[in-house]
């Protein structure tokens, strides 16, 4: 989990996309996205992980920079397939869903990738 979650973490990072997994520690400034990970699947035969990886974002003023993430990480995340030090991922993305936060100016996206790791790869 720590290797998939690293690697996702580098990918928002090339991106610009300001996040910290579990909860925004910094100044606040805006967007900003919190990470959260499910672990759903976990087979020790072949060193298989899969799980659900949830990204929440916030705005000001506008839904716009939300929306304009969501597409670049749709797009990154497509079919994302990568080795790194003998851990093979698959991401994909699963969906974008705006969510009513109920304050006039404050907006939110929730953005879910389907994860699948293997370890020894």
């Amino acid at each position: 989990m720590v290797d998939m979650l690293g690697f996702i973490s580098d990918q928002l990072d090339q991106l610009g996309i300001p996040y910290e997994f579990g909860e925004w520690t910094g100044e606040i400034s805006y967007p900003y996205f919190v990470g959260s990970f499910n672990e759903t699947e976990h087979r020790l035969e072949d060193g298989y992980t899969g799980g659900v990886f949830t990204l929440d974002g916030w705005s000001r003023g506008s839904k716009l920079p939300l929306a304009e993430i969501n597409d670049k990480l749709k797009k990154v995340f497509e079919d994302l397939r990568a080795v790194q030090e003998g851990t093979a991922f698959f991401i994909t993305y699963w969906n974008g869903l705006m969510i009513p936060t109920g304050e006039e100016d404050l907006f939110r996206i929730t953005i879910t990738l389907n994860t699948n790791e293997w370890k020894g790869a």
